[in-house]
């Protein structure tokens, strides 16, 4: 900066001898270089990053969307696009195939695909859900209280979505043969349809999906009977960050800005859900902006703020609890090896606790 403005300087004694157009062509040639060097790199050239969501955009993912449309991932220099997709197996895939940089995906499924994949498979660099919405839910007049219940029941479940695919070793955790339930395999989105219809008896999915899904068909959390994963033997972490070996090899750089403007967008979404859900109806006009502002607040209420990110902050991993947990889903899906927790995770890429911590009401 001192050495163009010294050079404009110089320039500046001899423009007497210009005509009045070409002292003005000056001062303003100087003043744009001026400017350029207060101009961070990263404000004139974004990196571009693509990012693939578990789900449709919705409440449960918005902040995720909202890191995009508020700027706050091009104020860390990232050009992100951000997608929907069928589900966390999908949005997994995505990235090992090169297709998507990162995902918002379950970190079960992470696992799984690791036990096929493990050059391949994205690596977490950011816990978001501290507790797993993972659920069997069903109408209260089908009486379906525990997991035993399910037998001889139709249950509703797709192919890529994590809860569907972690179905099979909640069985297996619970002592119950999947071929003692009558599994139907359903479109994601016409899922709670079924069960509302009665073609289903019970249906599995993250709860802030299903429940308030079925509030649109007039029917309250109260009307249905929720059984959790994490009562049931697999006590888990959720979604997170996920980001291909690729990026984190080439442009560790971009990978920790990708994680500090996410946790931003997170904790921004704790202090304003309803700002969250506005920017996301912007995207799509569709969006019922008071139902998705409660999916938001539920999840934010159940998942992300516990009492560990209360006293940790957004993103702390507990390596004890990861690593039970991958122990117990390794054995419900009969994984010829257990991955570590430094087979999936890096925590390099984590922001300071400073930039994570879970605002005070």
């Amino acid at each position: 900066m001192v050495f163009v403005i010294r050079t404009c300087m110089k320039i500046a004694r001899y423009a007497y001898r210009l005509s009045p157009l070409g002292k003005i062509a000056v001062i303003l040639a100087c003043f744009v270089s001026s400017l350029s060097t207060l101009v961070p790199a990263s404000a004139q050239e974004l990196t571009n990053v693509r990012i693939s969501v578990d789900y449709r955009l919705y409440g449960a993912n918005a902040p995720v969307a909202f890191a995009q449309d508020s700027g706050i991932f091009k104020e860390a220099g990232i050009n992100a696009i951000v997608d929907g997709s069928s589900g966390s197996g999908d949005a997994i895939n995505r990235v090992a195939s090169g297709l998507y940089d990162a995902a918002y995906a379950d970190i079960g499924t992470l696992a799984e695909f690791w036990a096929r994949n493990p050059t391949q498979a994205p690596k977490l660099v950011m816990v978001v859900l501290d507790r797993s919405p993972q659920s069997i839910v069903s109408l209260k007049k089908s009486n379906i209280k525990s997991v035993k219940d399910l037998i001889g029941r139709k249950v509703g479940t797709s192919q890529t979505d994590a809860t569907s695919r972690m179905l099979p070793g909640v069985l297996k955790l619970n002592h119950i043969p999947i071929d003692k339930l009558n599994l139907v395999r359903v479109e994601q989105r016409l899922r709670d349809a079924l069960l509302v219809r009665g073609d289903v008896d019970a249906v599995v999915g993250f709860d802030s999906a299903i429940l308030f899904n079925l509030m649109t068909q007039d029917i309250m959390p109260d009307d249905t009977n929720v059984i959790y994963y994490a009562d049931n033997g697999f006590d888990f972490y959720g979604n997170g960050l996920l980001v291909s070996r690729r990026m984190i090899e080439t442009n560790p750089d971009v990978v920790k800005r990708l994680a500090g403007a996410l946790a931003k967008a997170w904790i921004a979404s704790i202090q304003d859900p309803k700002k969250t859900i506005t920017v996301l109806a912007k995207r799509d006009p569709l969006i019922d902006v008071e139902l998705e502002t409660k999916r938001l607040q539920w999840i934010l209420n159940n998942n992300v703020v516990t009492e560990t990110t209360r006293k940790n902050g957004l993103g702390h991993l507990d390596e004890a609890k990861m690593a039970n947990g991958l122990k117990t889903l390794a054995s419900a899906f009969e994984l010829p090896k257990v991955p570590t927790v430094s087979d999936l995770y890096d925590p390099r890429f984590l922001p300071p606790a400073s930039e994570r911590m879970i605002p005070s009401k």
